[in-house]
């Protein structure tokens, strides 16, 4: 496909997602994603902007997963460290939101110093992302000290009034779709990428659909406990 039809495509689910038409944003993203194999920045990009519709529908296991791909294909993707730090803290994982946050922090740094000797636009702005990560952090430690538990609930997207059954369609629906092997799947390796930086894409993939998946099974021996259920 033309590069002229992917960014269409790209444009096309920025539009839809700007009118609340999140399904279908997330149908144009996906045919962008699908229809790219040169440029790791484009489908991180398209990752990214798929995983805040995700979100908007509810859907924050995919939102995280979709920020993480994102994030191995372009490690310094501030907007989708930031993303996904947001996207944690929703489900009161605050040791991985403050993680991504520090992470952030460090990158926003290094900009900043790359950039000190040139005042502009852009300084001012990781300036200002900067302050904004240092007062979300602050804010974040406060949070964690409350000691609040995972939201199981948000993270098999179901409602606390679920069954039991409920419970068990959802954690084998999640599980399904976000099994580390599957991880991924979107991926078209193209020719100009090294076999180095292929396995380090391919590893950071599989340790952070680790993570996810041992949430989901986390969520569900949670919730399939009666004794957690009935509180």
């Amino acid at each position: 496909m033309a590069i002229s039809e992917q960014l269409w495509l790209k444009a096309a689910g920025n539009e839809a997602f700007q009118a609340g038409k999140y399904s279908t944003a997330v149908e144009h993203y996906t045919a962008a994603l699908l229809s790219n194999t040169e440029s790791l920045r484009f489908s991180a990009i398209c990752f990214c902007n798929r995983a805040a519709a995700y979100q908007a529908m509810g859907q924050i296991l995919d939102a995280i997963a979709d920020c993480s791909l994102a994030i191995a294909l372009d490690s310094d993707y501030s907007k989708a460290i930031s993303r996904r730090s947001s996207f944690y803290e929703l489900i009161r994982d605050y040791g991985q939101a403050a993680n991504d946050l520090r992470r952030l922090i460090s990158l926003l740094e290094k900009q900043l110093q790359e950039n000190i000797s040139m005042p502009s636009e852009k300084t001012d702005s990781i300036r200002s992302n900067l302050n904004r990560a240092n007062l979300r952090f602050s804010s974040l430690e406060r949070d964690a000290r409350k000691g609040a538990s995972l939201n199981m609930y948000l993270i098999l997207g179901i409602e606390p009034s679920c069954s039991i059954v409920d419970i068990k369609k959802a954690y084998r629906k999640a599980a399904l779709r976000h099994h580390p092997d599957k991880a991924g799947k979107f991926l078209v390796r193209s020719e100009n990428i090294s076999n180095a930086l292929w396995r380090q894409i391919t590893n950071d993939i599989r340790r952070d659909a680790d993570y996810l998946f041992k949430l989901i099974g986390k969520a569900y021996a949670m919730l399939s406990d009666p004794t957690v259920k009935s509180k």
